[in-house]
């Protein structure tokens, strides 16, 4: 399979928290965001979650296109992956996290005492009265997709919603990098696929994917045929995401369709 090349150079770095797990290099050229591989097959990843999402029934408002690239800055070869950027002119990207702390609502409180439903909620009506912004559909598809996807890196930097003149509109599904195992280091390729992904632990509400499925009503499904037929398709180039895939399809069976 064949990937794109794009060239950058250091005056297109972009530096910010993007990942519970340190900075990973990016570049912003013209409008296209390109990310360099870090701990293991980010890139891959964030390829698959998009071709997953483009399956479901998320609305097309929401879904990101990625592709696997090849990144050189000055005759050194990064592999990694590119998207679109997605905010209009004069928008901008403001995280949960920031939002929270704007208005010193601590995360951690949210979460004490309470059940993993009642804290999403705390945190849907929280964003209606602050943004006049309904979340609580976006936040019944986030979970599960994170669940199916092992998605473990979903922090309060990865929420995020866009503010422009008009006020604030929900962001597309983003940064899904730190999916499917990618990091190789945490999760070793001679590591059992079974193994690793009991070790996988969600955020941002809950450390248990399960809890956070089952903490709204979804109406989140994906065509079971397309998806099968991408894994089919890709078989080889996946590696053990196509057994990480076809793992998650078996167990959250209600919601390929």
């Amino acid at each position: 399979m064949s990937i794109p090349v794009l060239h950058v150079n250091k005056d297109h770095r972009q530096t910010f928290v993007s990942s519970s797990k340190g900075d990973q290099l990016k570049w912003k050229i013209d409008q296209l965001w390109g990310k360099a591989n870090k701990f293991g097959y980010e890139g891959l990843a964030e390829w698959v979650a998009s071709e997953l999402i483009a399956r479901s029934n998320i609305s097309s408002t929401l879904i990101v296109p990625y592709k696997q690239c090849l990144l050189i800055e000055n005759d050194i070869q990064y592999v990694g992956c590119f998207s679109e950027d997605f905010l209009r002119p004069g928008e901008s990207l403001i995280t949960l996290h920031r939002i929270l702390e704007s208005y010193g609502v601590k995360f951690d409180e949210i979460l004490k005492g309470q059940s993993t439903r009642d804290s999403v909620l705390s945190v849907v009506e929280f964003l209606k009265r602050v943004l006049n912004l309904d979340t609580l559909e976006y936040f019944s598809v986030m979970l599960p997709l994170d669940a199916i996807l092992l998605n473990e890196d979903r922090h309060l930097n990865n929420i995020a919603f866009i503010h422009g003149s008009e006020g604030y509109r929900l962001c597309p599904f983003f940064d899904h990098g730190l999916s499917l195992m990618s990091d190789t280091k945490d999760y070793p390729l001679s590591m059992p696929v079974s193994v690793g992904m009991r070790k996988v632990k969600a955020k941002p509400f809950s450390s248990d994917f399960s809890k956070q499925v089952h903490a709204l009503e979804t109406n989140l499904q994906f065509n079971r045929s397309s998806v099968l037929e991408f894994i089919e398709q890709y078989d080889q180039a996946l590696g053990r995401v196509s057994q990480i895939l076809r793992s998650q399809i078996r167990k959250y069976e209600h919601l390929f369709i």
